[in-house]
């Protein structure tokens, strides 16, 4: 199956709200392993994988029929009804939860005042069956970084953001994953940092 449309450029207004500047063609692995090419990118406010196809942007939330999915040199996976992005795998799994929110911008309403009601908005919508899936960035507002890391050992989750709750999800390793984070400076803001300590938390881990 093939969902075919022309790749978005979107250089002239970028759309900070998704991982990617544009809709790039990537490919969705379904579980009965059918390969389905599509034009996708991910919301990170929404946290919903966006399709471009048949001029519209279209969106599922049923995600019980997909297994992967590769797009930029990243593999997505469903996790509920969200996608999160696997860092590093082996004895344990890192996922990144690419996640952000809406900040509204503060208008201006006299003596020195700001306004922090987002207010009516106008950007394009499309709505599929019950779906609606937004594209342009809302007016007067900022969007704001809010990810979550994921481990999950023994097909358990842990989320972390910090060293300390990391170091809780590997006890008797705490010692040296806390040297590993100091000596390499591992900014666990930072994806490729992540990327780096996950490796080395499955190489410790054989």
């Amino acid at each position: 199956m093939l969902f075919d449309a022309p790749a978005q450029d979107n250089s002239a207004r970028p759309l900070p709200q998704f991982i990617f500047p544009g809709f790039e063609r990537g490919i969705i692995k379904m579980k009965d392993g059918t390969r389905v090419s599509a034009i996708l990118n991910y919301n990170m406010v929404d946290e919903l994988m966006v399709t471009y196809l048949n001029e519209a942007y279209r969106s599922s939330k049923n995600t019980k029929e997909i297994d992967t999915i590769y797009l930029q040199n990243r593999v997505f996976v469903p996790v509920e009804n969200f996608f999160y992005e696997v860092l590093s795998g082996g004895p344990v799994t890192f996922f990144l939860q690419n996640k952000s929110n809406y900040t509204p911008n503060g208008a201006d309403i006299g003596y020195g005042m700001k306004s922090q009601s987002v207010g009516s908005t106008s950007f394009q919508r499309f709505e599929i069956g019950t779906d609606v899936v937004t594209i342009d960035l809302p007016p007067n507002v900022t969007v704001t970084p809010a990810f979550v890391n994921w481990v999950r050992t023994d097909d358990k989750m842990a989320k972390f953001t910090s060293e300390r709750q990391l170091l809780k999800i590997f006890p008797g390793k705490e010692s040296e994953i806390k040297a590993y984070i100091k000596k390499e400076k591992i900014n666990l803001k930072v994806r490729e940092d992540l990327i780096r300590l996950a490796n080395y938390c499955n190489e410790l881990l054989k």
